[in-house]
């Protein structure tokens, strides 16, 4: 079946092409045959060349459209579908699974420090009592970790309390575990209640370029800023770290992941991602997303 379906997309292109040649060969032969008759036995070079045009343009024109413009404006519309569709099962994943481990492995952690600490307090035995102490702080850590890995997965401060606390939430965890001093002015969306699908964009896209800082920019002081602008919201992610070769993102390599990431975020939305950067003077992200949503079309 799959061979099938190769040797029809290689099929599919050649036959239009082959239409397309024959149906511009005969309009134009038909167009020569009749052009006699429709602009007189002695017309002049202009007329003959314009009315010849405008046949043949009215004879092609519709079959361009039906057999290559409106396939690629599906084209489109099936990628656009299909990479929101994608984002948003990634989301519902991601939220199943923070729960899962928050209400899950999170619970069994909370209970197991619990009973470490009852079972400290009925020992009398140093060493037991050490042991104890030893797997209590296992526990502990690995509960800070499980809370951690899973504001990262879906951080239900965005669910529950908006765009503003969950950008909070995640440039103070960034500073306690990175020496980039990082800043943050969200004041401009404090309160804002946004659609699920533009504050999660918003909040992957600083989440991403965050991680672009702390992997690649070397930076020791970096800032964010979302605010709400002419019904946009507006982010800008700064840092004052190396910098990138502008020539090295034109077009983006495929393996830029996270700037893909992000420019397709901003686009599926009907928003603009921008990037300026050169060698070391920093790297300055911006994007502008409607606050209404994907755009019609």
């Amino acid at each position: 079946m799959s061979r099938k379906l190769v040797a029809l997309g290689w099929f599919y292109p050649i036959v239009v092409w082959l239409v397309l040649l024959a149906v511009v060969f005969v309009a134009e032969y038909a167009v020569m045959l009749l052009l006699p008759s429709l602009v007189g036995p002695h017309p002049s070079r202009i007329l003959e060349s314009a009315v010849d045009s405008i046949i043949l343009t009215l004879i092609v024109a519709p079959l361009l459209w039906f057999t290559i413009v409106r396939p690629l404006r599906e084209v489109i519309r099936l990628r656009t579908q299909f990479l929101t569709d994608l984002f948003a099962q990634i989301e519902s994943d991601r939220r199943q699974t923070a729960r899962e481990l928050h209400d899950g492995v999170g619970q069994s952690l909370t209970l197991l420090i619990s009973g470490l600490r009852s079972a400290k307090s009925c020992r009398t035995n140093t060493e037991c009592s050490g042991r104890v102490d030893e797997f209590q702080r296992l526990a502990e850590n690995a509960l800070t970790e499980v809370r951690r890995l899973s504001l990262g997965l879906r951080p239900s401060l965005l669910d529950d309390l908006g765009l503003a606390p969950a950008l909070e939430r995640l440039v103070e965890d960034v500073r306690a575990h990175q020496s980039i001093a990082f800043s943050l002015d969200a004041d401009g969306v404090s309160g804002l209640r946004l659609p699920d699908q533009v504050a999660t964009a918003v909040f992957r896209i600083v989440q991403e370029a965050l991680t672009n800082v702390i992997r690649h920019s070397q930076a020791h002081e970096g800032a964010v800023v979302v605010k709400q602008a002419n019904g946009n919201i507006l982010v800008e992610v700064r840092d004052n770290g190396r910098g990138i070769e502008p020539a090295r993102l034109r077009p983006v390599p495929p393996g830029h992941l996270g700037l893909r990431g992000m420019m397709e975020r901003a686009t599926l939305l009907g928003g603009q991602f921008s990037l300026d950067s050169a060698p070391g003077r920093g790297t300055c992200i911006t994007v502008t997303i409607p606050t209404g949503g994907p755009a019609g079309g």
